[in-house]
C-alpha cells in the first residue's frame, strides 16, 4: 500500500510543479531557494468527533514505524483525545483515546525508559491533574494514570530539571500562580517537588497560560519560561541546576503604539542565530493589527536579560493567539509561524535576520506575513516532516470546525532536500475561506483580570475559556475599553 500511495503522491506533486513552473515562467520569477514567497499545498482537513473543542497538537513516532503520528487534546466534555496515525504521510482516521476529562495540553514523551513513547495530558479541572497513557510502542496504549495537581492545569512541560538524565515534568496551573515540579524517580514514577510562585502581583490576577524551557543563561540547566496572560508578561524561573529555582522574574513584552499586548502562547528558539534561546510571543491588541513579539536573549551567564525592542505586525484579521518556530524553506534560520482567532488566519513570518557570525548585524528581520491558511480560530499550531520529503510541515488546530490542519509545505529549500519544485509563485496560497466565526462582542468582554481596565490582556482570556461553538460571555463592561499603557 504504501508504494502505491508514494507514486500517487509524487505523481500529483509532478503535476503541482508544472502548475508552478508555468506561473513562474509568465511571472519572469528570479527568486533564489531560501528567499522568497513559502508555498503550501492544499491542507488535509482531519474533522474531530463534535464536539471535541481541540485545543492543541503534538507529535511523535508512537507506534514505532519511523513516521511521526499525531495527538490532539481537546475540551469534550466525555475526556476523550485523539491519535491520528501516519501511513506515509497521510493522517488516518482519529482514534479515541481516553484521558478521564477536558485536556488543553498534552506532551509525548518517553516517560519510563522503556523505548516507547508515552502521553502526558494536562487535565483541565478544579480537581486538576495529570493524566498519563504508556505507550505500548505500536500506537496502543494503557489505561491512563492520574497525578493530583492543582486548579486546572492548562499546560505541561518534560524535560531534565534536575540533570540525571530523566524527564520531570512542570506543570502551570491557570488559576494560581505556581508551577508544581515533579521529579521522575528513573522508573516513570513521579515525587512532588517545591513548587514555584511565579506572581504576587496585587494589581492583576496572573492567569498562567502556557509554558516552556530551555537553557537561557547557557550554564547547562534548564530554565522555565511562563506566559502569564492575566498579568501581561512572560516569567523566567531560573534553574539552580537541581529543579529548584531562583524567584520567578516578570518581563512585559514590547509596547505597540503604547498598548501591552495579551499573550495566550510562547514559543522558543534562537530566532537571530548568536546561540541563545530568544522567547516569541503573540501579541493581542486592542483597535491595532496584531503582532509577535519578541524576547532577545542577550547571551548573559550572570543572570538573564533581554531585548522587548523588536515586535512584528502578524495580521490586521484577527487576534494572534498561538506561534511556533521552524525552518520553513531550509536557509539554516527559525521562521515564525502565527494562529489567530476571528478570524483565523494562519499566517508565516520569513526570518531574513543577518546573522553576525555571517558578518550581518544580528538585527531581526522578518518578510511581511504571508497567508497560508483561514478559518476562524487556529487555536494550536506544530510543525514536523509528515510525509517525509525532509521539509517541515504546518499542523494547526481549529477549534471552531473541530478540525485538525495539515498543510504540506512545498516550499524549494535552500538546503537542497525535499521533493522540490524549480520555483515560487509571488502569492500566498489561500487554501480555505472563512467558516461562519462568533467573532468577539468588546461591549461582553469584562476586565477578566481585573486590574481596572479592559485591554488585549482580557480579550486574550476571553478566547482561552472559548470551546466550539459557544462564544463565552463576560460581565457587561462598565465605561469605555481602554488600552493599557503603563
Amino acid at each position: 500500500m504504501r508504494p502505491v500511495r508514494r507514486i500517487i503522491r509524487s505523481v500529483s506533486r509532478l503535476i503541482l510543479a508544472s502548475a508552478f513552473a508555468t506561473s513562474l515562467m509568465m511571472l519572469g520569477d528570479s527568486t533564489a531557494f531560501g528567499d522568497g514567497p513559502f508555498l503550501f499545498g492544499p491542507p488535509q482537513v482531519i474533522t474531530m468527533p463534535t464536539p471535541h473543542s481541540p485545543t492543541a497538537v503534538a507529535v511523535g513516532d508512537v507506534d514505532g514505524d519511523g513516521d511521526v503520528d499525531v495527538v490532539v487534546p481537546g475540551r469534550n466534555s466525555e475526556g476523550f483525545a485523539y491519535l491520528m496515525l501516519n501511513d506515509d504521510g497521510v493522517l488516518g482516521t482519529p482514534i479515541e483515546l481516553v484521558t478521564g476529562g477536558q485536556t488543553d495540553w498534552v506532551e509525548i514523551v518517553d516517560l519510563d525508559g522503556d523505548g516507547h513513547l508515552d502521553l502526558c495530558f494536562a487535565v483541565r479541572a478544579l480537581r486538576g491533574r495529570l493524566s498519563i497513557l504508556h505507550g505500548n510502542g505500536d500506537g496502543t496504549f494503557g489505561e491512563f494514570e492520574e497525578i493530583a495537581l492543582g486548579r486546572e492545569p492548562r499546560a505541561v512541560v518534560v524535560d531534565d530539571l534536575d540533570g540525571d538524565g530523566d524527564p520531570d515534568i512542570a506543570a502551570m496551573n491557570h488559576r494560581l500562580p505556581i508551577i508544581e515540579i515533579l521529579l521522575n524517580d528513573g522508573e516513570g514514577g513521579f515525587d512532588p517537588a517545591a513548587p514555584l510562585v511565579i506572581s504576587r502581583s496585587s494589581v492583576s490576577i496572573p492567569f498562567p497560560q502556557s509554558i516552556g524551557t530551555a537553557d537561557f543563561d547557557a550554564d547547562g540547566d534548564r530554565d522555565l519560561v511562563i506566559v502569564a496572560t492575566g498579568a501581561s508578561r512572560i516569567f523566567i524561573c531560573r534553574n539552580r541546576g537541581d529543579a529548584t529555582f531562583d524567584p520567578a522574574e516578570g518581563w512585559r513584552p514590547s509596547r505597540v503604539n503604547g498598548q501591552i499586548g495579551g499573550m495566550t502562547d510562547l514559543a522558543v528558539g534562537d530566532l537571530d542565530q548568536d546561540g541563545d534561546e530568544d522567547v516569541l510571543v503573540p501579541l493581542i491588541l486592542i483597535g491595532e493589527s496584531s503582532h509577535v513579539g519578541i524576547f532577545e536573549n542577550q547571551g548573559s551567564t550572570a543572570s538573564i536579560e533581554f531585548d522587548r525592542d523588536a515586535a512584528f505586525p502578524s495580521t490586521g484579521l484577527g487576534y494572534a493567539y498561538a506561534a511556533a518556530m521552524g525552518d520553513l524553506d531550509g536557509d539554516e534560520d527559525l521562521d515564525v509561524i502565527v494562529g489567530h482567532a476571528l478570524p483565523g488566519p494562519v499566517m508565516v513570518l520569513d526570518n531574513r535576520t543577518e546573522p553576525i557570525s555571517a558578518g550581518g548585524d544580528g538585527v531581526i528581520r522578518f518578510e511581511p506575513p504571508q497567508q497560508i491558511a483561514n478559518d476562524s480560530f487556529f487555536r494550536g499550531l506544530a510543525v514536523a516532516d509528515l510525509d517525509g520529503d525532509c521539509d517541515l510541515d504546518v499542523l494547526a488546530v481549529e477549534l471552531v470546525s473541530n478540525s485538525l490542519w495539515v498543510l504540506p509545505n512545498l516550499t524549494p529549500q535552500a538546503s537542497g532536500c525535499g521533493d522540490g519544485f524549480v520555483g515560487r509563485v509571488a502569492a500566498p496560497v489561500d487554501s480555505r475561506v472563512s467558516s461562519v466565526s462568533p467573532g468577539v462582542d468588546r461591549a461582553q468582554v469584562a476586565d477578566l483580570d481585573g486590574d481596572g481596565v479592559v485591554s488585549g490582556a482580557d480579550i486574550a482570556l476571553f478566547l482561552t475559556r472559548m470551546r466550539s461553538g459557544e462564544t463565552p460571555r463576560g460581565e457587561p463592561v462598565r465605561g469605555p475599553i481602554e488600552s493599557r499603557r503603563r
